[in-house]
């Protein structure tokens, strides 16, 4: 980092002593919040004790902030790229901390076998699962979860119903509003200033019969013209990335490489593919015609031997997923989010939890996945059962 931008060397070593200060921090996340005891609590709090002055230094900086105090305007610009510019900057650090202790990385397979994993270790514990069931109501009777209602009209009785669905779609359609506090009202509401949604994206993957073994798995490079995204948006930059290292996602000889283009303006798309399905067919076509010519500008042959496109616009993640706003993510880390916690009941609603992460700021798989253990254990403790797990 030096080498490219000696002018932020005060910079650079500042944020990378920010690292090496977070590479003993190791927090318990044996236990969820909700069931841990006093002790637990001096535990952590003595854990947390030496790291609480960077921490509270680094959790109010947003990567925007710390970006804008760089001369160098590329080192500047690949702050803003490693993470979204709202975020704090603690996170950044905790990540970079946790790959370089090989405690996180790229599950080869991509995300995909990284799901099929999770499937079958839950069918083997005798899970079962039903796809292309899309819920339409949560089944609530004096107050209390019973199970859910499916948009064929299907119904399924439980004695606890958990939601790792949308925290909108559950909160607001599937329970029609009806268990909704203050505090609920303002996350949806865009009124609390720490809690604000990862935007929507255009996502432009590509196939090519080709490797590009000079280039790095994630490149940040300029535009000699900007690509609009829609109304709202322009990008100057692009940042595309080479999967070379992941030979499960191509055959022999060739690669994907995606792109990532964020935007808040979902209800563009939403509407542009209601109204008018050719001019979004249209659009799809020229956003990836112009990725391509960015991309065989800087690194050479791509058109060619282009085999595949595929474009998915925040529509297509609404229809998919119908996360609220097209957000690829859910909450973002922002400043002030590290200790908020949200819970995962809903007030004069018994026997229903969320997960996933509309409860977890910050989003991603990791926080996900640990809410629905925390929920496991939460239930464990309210039926006076030791909570286990089986390897």
């Amino acid at each position: 980092m030096k080498n490219v931008a000696p002018e932020d060397k005060d910079i650079i070593e500042e944020f990378i002593g920010g690292i090496r200060k977070f590479l003993p921090f190791k927090m318990s996340l044996d236990k969820a919040p909700e069931v841990m005891n006093p002790f637990d609590g001096l535990k952590m709090m003595f854990t947390m004790l030496p790291y609480l002055g960077a921490f509270k230094k680094w959790e109010k900086i947003s990567a925007k902030e710390l970006a804008s105090r760089c001369k160098n305007p590329l080192l500047s610009r690949a702050i803003l790229e490693m993470f979204m510019p709202e975020s704090s900057v603690f996170f950044l650090l905790i990540t970079l901390v946790s790959m370089h202790k090989k405690s996180a990385g790229y599950p080869m397979g991509g995300s995909l076998n990284f799901a099929e994993l999770i499937e079958k270790k839950y069918i083997n514990l005798g899970g079962k699962i039903n796809y292309n069931s899309r819920v339409e109501r949560i089944i609530v009777e004096d107050d209390c979860a019973r199970g859910i209602r499916l948009e064929n009209g299907d119904t399924h009785r439980a004695d606890i119903i958990i939601s790792a669905a949308d925290g909108y779609s559950t909160i607001f359609k599937m329970l029609e509003g009806k268990y909704v506090d203050e505090k609920r009202h303002e996350y949806y509401n865009g009124q609390n200033e720490r809690l604000k949604v990862f935007p929507s994206l255009v996502f432009v993957s590509l196939g090519v019969a080709r490797k590009f073994e000079n280039e790095p798995h994630t490149l940040v490079f300029p535009l000699k013209k900007s690509i609009k995204v829609d109304e709202s948006i322009n990008y100057e930059y692009l940042t595309v990335r080479i999967f070379n290292f992941d030979p499960t996602l191509a055959p022999e000889g060739k690669t994907t490489l995606t792109v990532m283009l964020g935007t808040y303006n979902y209800q563009f798309w939403v509407d542009l593919r209601k109204k008018d399905r050719e001019k979004y067919r249209q659009e799809k076509e020229r956003i990836a015609n112009e990725v391509i010519e960015a991309l065989e500008e800087r690194l050479g042959n791509i058109k060619s031997i282009l085999e595949v496109t595929d474009v998915s616009t925040p529509a297509s993640i609404i229809r998919y997923t119908d996360n609220w706003r097209g957000s690829f993510e859910g909450w973002q880390p922002g400043r002030g989010t590290m200790m908020l916690r949200i819970d995962k009941t809903l007030p004069g609603l018994k026997d229903f939890y969320m997960i996933g992460q509309w409860v977890e700021p910050g989003g991603g798989l990791p926080p996900a996945i640990m809410s629905g253990r925390n929920v496991a254990q939460i239930i464990c403790k309210k039926d006076g059962k030791k909570f286990t797990t089986q390897s």
